[in-house]
């Protein structure tokens, strides 16, 4: 004989209220304290693996630095070795959480940082661009004792601390605060 199945009726997930749990307002509060927490230790173990990453790719430099074999390779090299190092301070100054609006109060301290920062961060993309443009002229028959493929790791490495950076600070945990008192009693 043919197995019997049973069938049960199809229902939308927000037709089934009695399965869901309300949190109380402690209970949200534990909760998003716990994501909090959760953040910022992500936030640190990344922030100091992607500040890691920079100083320990300048090892690709330091050979040619103190062995060129002409002007314009230690150049080029030196170049190369202060790109990472800027990248890596670059990280190192990131702050791990997000800027909220009228939260942090305005110095004329903080803000000449920022435009240092900032200045930082487009001298470190333009010596990635002259570093891209040398590899490209340089070509792979060169006479370098360092190969001219390492000149684009500086700028590989800004994309990417850049990318970390902002994934990091994409995380924002006060939509959560803003929705736990909209269900305040339930």
């Amino acid at each position: 004989m043919a197995a019997v199945r049973l069938r049960k009726a199809f229902r939308y997930p927000e037709d089934s209220d009695e399965d869901r749990e309300e949190l109380d307002e402690e209970e949200q509060e534990q909760l998003i304290e716990q994501l909090q927490r959760q953040n910022d230790a992500r936030n640190a173990q990344y922030h100091i693996i992607f500040t890691s990453i920079p100083l320990i790719s300048t090892i690709a430099f330091l050979p040619s630095v103190f062995s060129a074999s002409s002007l314009m390779e230690w150049l080029l090299s030196l170049l190369g070795l202060s790109s990472l190092l800027a990248t890596a301070y670059t990280m190192r100054l990131s702050p791990l959480h997000p800027d909220r609006k009228g939260k942090k109060a305005i110095t004329a301290e903080n803000e000449r940082l920022a435009r240092l920062q900032s200045a930082i961060l487009f001298g470190n993309g333009a010596v990635c661009l002259l570093l891209a443009v040398a590899y490209f002229l340089v070509g792979t028959g060169s006479t370098y004792t360092i190969r001219p493929v390492l000149y684009l790791i500086p700028g590989a490495m800004l994309a990417a601390i850049l990318l970390a950076r902002d994934t990091m600070l994409s995380v924002d945990l006060s939509a959560l605060k803003d929705l736990q008192y909209r269900y305040k009693g339930a």
